[in-house]
């Protein structure tokens, strides 16, 4: 059975320069997280790899954000590409990043009704 509203998992793994996790962390909350929230995203978890600030290697930061049905996970899509305050954030925040990814999922029994826009 599909879900009428299935969860979309939207999900940023970023691998932050050695010593710059906790303070990279605190710009994305701070600058990032609103903007997202007002697109419609709710923020679902924050997860730091390894669970300790390392000073001389990278921590991994990893947030997971959620959103119900497929119009919405492209409504706010589409605002985020077509936002200024969105673009400097991800420009400012790549000169503390080694890596990043995103990616954009669901549950296999809503996979249908995420492909039905």
């Amino acid at each position: 059975m599909v879900s009428a509203e299935p969860i979309v998992y939207v999900v940023d793994e970023m691998v932050v320069s050695p010593g710059r996790a906790r303070a990279f962390l605190d710009a994305y909350l701070e600058r990032y997280a609103p903007g997202a929230i007002a697109r419609g995203l709710t923020l679902d978890r924050v997860l730091v790899s390894p669970p300790v600030w390392l000073e001389d290697q990278s921590n991994t930061v990893s947030v997971s954000w959620t959103v119900r049905g497929a119009r919405a996970w492209w409504h706010q899509s589409l605002l985020a590409r077509h936002d200024a305050e969105v673009l400097r954030w991800w420009e400012d925040a790549d000169e503390l990043l080694t890596t990043r990814r995103r990616t954009v999922s669901c549950a296999p029994v809503d996979v249908e009704g995420a492909t039905d826009v």
